[in-house]
């Protein structure tokens, strides 16, 4: 019975195995499979139970459907599910991409994706990105045309777009916010402004020299108004973009010389996006750092150096930009760092910071706030 229940669970993974070797030998003929559909995964793609033992996710070639979200997306899957669901299909295997199997699927020696291109339920994916030959794509491309000219399925939606243009759409957008998340938590300028129009928080003195400045909600730059403090953090989530920030308490501290005044702001970030079931969670964090002063301090010297309990851990070079109010030069410096780094930080007893020329030891309270920060981020 151990023997047999062994052999069965290694049917999948040796099948897979003679998959990737068929495919990746191009000298021979596309091996072809039978199996029965057993499920509907999305617009173009399906479960196979396989004749020969196993069971294949299967991708449908050279077709796009409507993303989640878009008009005709319910519709495609729907349409999908008739034409093959429970019914015995060969399938051609092409090239495995990021674990997924795409192939060519047919029901009754018909492709079912030409089927879905001639019925309006998909758009065709472009020969030059696909590797298509010129003879089944030009067939492709006159099933396309004659659902095009008949306005079938998505062709009948006026504006719909293609769902390469919506994923890229969707890329830039989230690229840019991602952008503007990083940069704007650490504007310390922003922040003292607001805090002119409100009352602070909480406004607790640490040393004679430093002192945490906690932002009221919705004061920090272009986040969302629903912020909140919950263990010392500012803690807050927009739920239309599906994007979340936790911010330590803005830390400043001021450089006094006989010359040169200058003022130096940390914050660390936590960053969050809430992707689909597919993509999950992405996430980053930041410590991002402000330095207002009468020149510029660190426009060739900004590498950022953190010193724990004796382990001197480079973090690298910033995202450097900077603006001017009046006749001081703010300059904002957000750097990335991984959590594994920030953990270590948290651990130590004795931390120090150095950038460019400016180094400062830490208060023991902001990295126990450092530790919160780890562990809202769990």
């Amino acid at each position: 019975m151990i023997n047999q229940s062994i052999e069965e669970n290694l049917k999948p993974t040796v099948f897979i195995i003679i998959v990737l070797l068929l495919l990746a030998i191009s000298a021979y003929p596309q091996h072809r499979m039978g199996g029965k559909v057993v499920e509907i995964l999305d617009g173009k793609t399906v479960a196979i139970e396989l004749f020969s033992g196993g069971k294949l996710t299967a991708e449908l070639q050279h077709i796009e459907v409507p993303e989640a979200g878009q008009q005709f997306h319910q519709t495609a899957v729907e349409h999908l599910q008739k034409l093959v669901l429970a019914k015995n299909v060969e399938f051609r295997p092409l090239r495995i991409i990021n674990a997924r199997t795409i192939g060519q699927v047919l029901l009754n020696g018909v492709d079912v994706s030409q089927q879905m291109i001639r019925d309006g339920a998909a758009w065709y994916s472009n020969a030059a990105q696909t590797g298509q030959n010129t003879a089944e794509s030009t067939i492709y491309q006159s099933n396309e045309a004659q659902a095009k000219t008949e306005k079938r399925g998505i062709w009948s939606i006026e504006g719909l777009n293609p769902a390469w243009q919506i994923r890229a759409e969707t890329e830039e957008n989230r690229r840019i916010e991602a952008k503007r998340a990083i940069q704007t938590p650490v504007k310390s300028a922003f922040v003292e402004e607001m805090q002119r129009k409100q009352k602070p928080f909480a406004r607790k003195e640490l040393n004679s020299e430093s002192q945490v400045l906690s932002a009221t909600t919705g004061a920090v730059g272009n986040l969302p108004a629903n912020f909140k403090f919950v263990g010392g953090l500012l803690v807050g989530y927009d739920p239309a973009k599906k994007s979340g920030m936790v911010l330590t308490p803005l830390y400043k501290t001021n450089v006094n010389n006989s010359n040169i005044k200058q003022e130096i702001a940390l914050q660390i970030i936590y960053i969050y996006y809430d992707g689909n079931e597919e993509s999950g969670r992405r996430s980053m964090f930041v410590i991002g750092i402000d330095s207002v002063s009468d020149e510029y301090k660190f426009l060739k010297s900004n590498d950022l150096i953190v010193t724990a309990d004796g382990e001197k851990i480079i973090i690298g070079k910033a995202k450097w930009s900077t603006r001017q109010n009046g006749n001081s030069k703010i300059e904002s410096m957000a750097y990335e760092v991984k959590k594994t780094t920030l953990a270590k930080i948290a651990k130590a007893q004795n931390v120090s910071v150095k950038v460019g020329n400016f180094s400062k030891a830490l208060n023991g309270e902001i990295v126990t706030t450092l530790s919160n920060l780890l562990q809202v981020a769990q």
